[in-house]
């Protein structure tokens, strides 16, 4: 391709964005479609560095680009540095908020005192070492002789105690961002199932299904990389050590060995997740049954007796403290009151603008598009572990997790969820549909977790209820473009047509992506500009005049919404 040909390229690629950003900028334009504000702030320079990116990806694609495949521990050790860097960094220079607190008092009084029995650590207020406070209990139901008991389960404090011993909470960063860095690697690991992960020399063997392209466990190593096992990676939560629990026993379920080793190591893991918390349990369940299936002879043997044995273990924990071999009886019995709606939980864990994982991590569309192929290649075990991990959270009615970066309900599936991510590429340069975004949606998600983590006193990763985002308000100029996502933490018919909006705009693309496997003419699409743009513009014209019409001009923030109420999701 000579100069000529490429500079035609380029020019043709930033034309429309160019073209959208400079009508931003004319008042009159902005009276018919006041979204175009957004690009008169950060958005419209991301716009400009995101189309550099796309003219990059398409003049650097050959050869070379279409075998990637680093080492396991080469993954490993980037991922990392990457999470203890960010980690020091942001921990050092902000206290602990939301449960954490929590878990690391818990983890105090384990080590030192081996117990949980928190009222005199709060007297003592022993989290002055972690926040300046205050910090308000968080009991559960009381034990049996009457005392109160942490609300939180306890596995993590276990796990972290020694650490916190040895370091405080800056070592258990340091601890989890470890932890993060193994959720990555198995998230290669199930993007090729029944193979060796790229290793020098590795192969699968013959009776194990066909070994995914060399690229596809570097997607799903990069997908799982950014958000939001980034943002969990030092935040001491459990959702990290969950995901490594739940989709480190899959992968060995998957694996091409069925030794002994694997089933009891399977196992453990297994049974680790209902001690990190309870709705873990369905998780553990699902890995069982995928365990009997899947499992032969001794192996299986092996398996069901480690679990069983753990399994008793666990109950007898709680009948020891509260009297009733049960977990729930953490929150006295089942907590009815706090369940709520699936439908606003589901279309909030993906598109609430606080919380959802498409506006932190884009590159999880592809995992939407991913599902036909993985049900294609019968990928029931990944599928089962999914459902186990999601529909308990569904029913749960703070589906958001409270006070935390977004997308924490989530954390634990998203090895799974990159790895059908994976499933949708196609390295190189006959990548089609939405694969041909796969590096600039990857890429969004890291710089939205570098931004994040660049200004920690600005507490852009943290998210209230249904109050405004501060990431979006930080990149907004005139315009913000939190107005243009919606908030699905409480029932409101505006949000809910916002919402309404970007289903049907994501639906779009997924339709197009099908369509542009098979058809080359929808295919090209994908390969320029004007998609992206032309279905932002939809969107953001569908919300100004329908779901969330502005009422005194193109840069007031002031909204008409029309009656409260609930009904659309």
């Amino acid at each position: 391709m000579n100069g000529a040909t490429l500079a035609r390229e380029a020019l043709s690629l930033l034309a429309l964005p160019i073209a959208v950003i400079a009508a931003g900028h004319v008042p009159a334009v902005r009276t018919i479609l006041p979204a175009l504000g957004v690009t008169r702030g950060p958005v419209g320079w991301i716009a400009i560095a995101v189309v550099a990116a796309v003219i990059a990806d398409r003049f650097l694609r050959g050869p070379a680009t279409r075998r990637i495949a680093p080492r396991t521990r080469t993954l490993f050790l980037f991922a990392a540095l990457l999470y203890v860097a960010m980690g020091l960094w942001y921990a050092s220079r902000l206290r602990v908020s939301g449960d954490e607190p929590h878990y690391l008092l818990m983890a105090q009084s384990l080590w030192r005192e081996g117990d949980l029995d928190l009222a005199d650590n709060l007297a003592r207020e022993d989290w002055r070492e972690n926040t300046p406070g205050p910090v308000l209990p968080h009991f559960g139901a009381p034990r049996a002789d009457g005392r109160a008991f942490p609300a939180h389960s306890s596995g993590l404090p276990m796990v972290l105690a020694p650490v916190y011993a040895a370091g405080g909470r800056l070592l258990c960063v340091v601890a989890l961002a470890l932890l993060g860095a193994g959720a990555t690697v198995i998230a290669a690991r199930l993007a090729a199932p029944g193979a060796a992960l790229v290793e020098a020399g590795a192969s699968a063997q013959p009776s194990a299904p066909p070994r995914a392209h060399d690229g596809q466990p570097f997607v799903a190593w990069l997908a799982a990389l950014g958000p939001p096992i980034a943002f969990f990676s030092f935040h001491v939560y459990t959702e990290v050590p969950s995901a490594l629990a739940a989709t480190g026993a899959l992968a060995l379920l998957l694996g091409p060995s069925s030794s002994l080793t694997a089933a009891v190591g399977a196992a453990l893991l297994a049974s680790a997740l209902p001690w990190l918390h309870v709705k873990m349990i369905a998780a553990a369940a699902a890995l069982g049954l995928i365990a009997v299936i899947r499992l032969r002879g001794r192996a299986r043997v092996a398996f069901v007796a480690v679990a069983a044995v753990c399994g008793a273990g666990y109950l007898a924990y709680y009948h020891a403290i509260f009297g009733t071999a049960s977990p729930l009886a953490l929150y006295g019995g089942l907590p009815v009151r706090e369940q709520g709606t699936p439908l606003r939980a589901l279309s909030g864990l993906l598109l609430d603008r606080s919380y959802g994982l498409l506006w932190h991590a884009p590159i999880f569309l592809l995992a939407l598009a991913g599902i036909p192929e993985a049900w294609r290649r019968r990928w029931w075990p990944q599928a089962l572990l999914a459902l186990a991990i999601l529909v308990p959270v569904l029913f749960w009615r703070m589906w958001w997790g409270g006070q935390s970066p977004p997308a924490r309900f989530l954390v634990p599936l998203i090895p799974v969820l990159a790895a059908f991510a994976a499933l949708r590429t196609d390295p190189g340069a006959d990548a089609r549909g939405l694969a041909r975004w796969r590096w600039v949606l990857a890429a969004l998600g890291l710089a939205v977790a570098l931004f994040g983590v660049a200004r920690p006193g600005d507490l852009l990763l943290l998210n209230r209820g249904d109050r405004p985002t501060r990431l979006w308000t930080a990149l907004s100029g005139e315009t913000d473009v939190g107005r243009y996502l919606p908030s699905l933490v409480t029932a409101d018919a505006a949000e809910e047509r916002v919402a309404v909006v970007w289903i049907a705009a994501f639906g779009l693309l997924l339709a197009l992506d099908a369509a542009a496997r098979r058809t080359p003419r929808v295919d090209r699409l994908f390969a320029g500009t004007a998609l992206p743009v032309l279905v932002l513009l939809a969107a953001g014209a569908s919300i100004d005049h329908w779901a969330r019409p502005v009422t005194s001009g193109p840069s007031s923030q002031t909204i008409g919404t029309g009656p409260s109420r609930a009904g659309v999701l």
